[in-house]
């Protein structure tokens, strides 16, 4: 009977005698290629390996997106992690009150965003309350107020 630590020798064997086997056949594989390669002058976009394309466009290919790191604003003092101050901030920001301490001298300063400007029918409102309350009327909403289970308009 054979057991499972047994089994498990015989396949890590096995294993090493496929990668040794492996390693021999892409011996003769690549010398056979390099043979070919060289008998017809072929370059690696002949072979769609990559580099120039010869202005041509294979069907179904994806233009490549550019990536834009950015530039780095903040770094992490003990680690050198950097964060350009977009996106989610990272774990070793987050906690921190002022950011500043983190800047990369010569990066500008974060922007204070600008209080919220009031629109003009916000600031009308308040006016219009005072307004009704010197003439000693209430100003009507539409609205019902309950007092002690009566209700009063």
């Amino acid at each position: 009977m054979t057991t499972y630590q047994s089994v498990r020798a015989q396949i890590a064997k096995l294993e090493k005698q496929a990668e040794s086997l492996r390693r021999n056949e892409l011996k003769n594989v690549i010398a056979k290629v390099r043979g070919v390669i060289a008998q017809y002058g072929l370059t690696a976009a002949d072979l769609g390996l990559g580099g120039a394309r010869g202005g041509r466009k294979l069907r179904g290919a994806k233009k490549a997106r550019r990536a834009s790191a950015g530039v780095a604003k903040y770094r992490d003092p003990a680690t050198g992690q950097t964060w350009t101050g977009h996106g989610r901030p990272p774990a070793w920001i987050v906690a921190a009150k002022d950011r500043e301490a983190f800047l990369i001298a010569g990066a500008a300063p974060a922007k204070k965003k600008p209080a919220a400007k009031k629109s003009a029918a916000a600031k009308k409102k308040p006016a219009a309350k005072k307004a009704a309350a010197k003439k000693g009327r209430a100003r009507k909403s539409g609205a019902v107020e309950i007092e002690s289970g009566v209700a009063v308009q």
